[in-house]
């Protein structure tokens, strides 16, 4: 969407307006195509630590090691990625889609993110 320039802010009516079609078209397909993506990468690197652990040399190699730490940090992000929003504060409903969250929930997020 683009904003034309003009000479007044904008009201609060024209921000809901701007942001209901960006809740209902994008925001939602984003959100569920993210969060899809992040279930599988979180899936995808729990499946890694798990071969590592069960390899024959396990967490002995530095190259284990570091692989480790990749898929850790991986799940930590994927883990803040896949929630489709539900994370965001509900007042801000009218611009992020499946937003049910309060104040709290989006500080965790942002910590964890």
């Amino acid at each position: 969407f683009i904003l034309k320039m003009k000479e007044s802010p904008l009201t609060l009516d024209e921000l809901i307006a701007i942001g209901a079609e960006n809740r209902n078209g994008h925001g939602k397909a984003n959100a569920i195509i993210g969060s899809s993506i992040a279930a599988v990468s979180l899936i995808s690197s729990s499946t890694l630590v798990w071969m590592i652990k069960r390899s024959r040399s396990s967490f002995t190699t530095t190259y284990n090691r570091i692989l480790l730490g990749m898929a850790i940090s991986d799940i930590l992000f994927s883990l803040a990625l896949a929630n489709f929003n539900f994370t965001a504060p509900r007042d801000d409903s009218y611009f992020v889609w499946n937003a049910s969250g309060n104040q709290v929930t989006c500080s965790v997020q942002g910590f964890t993110f």
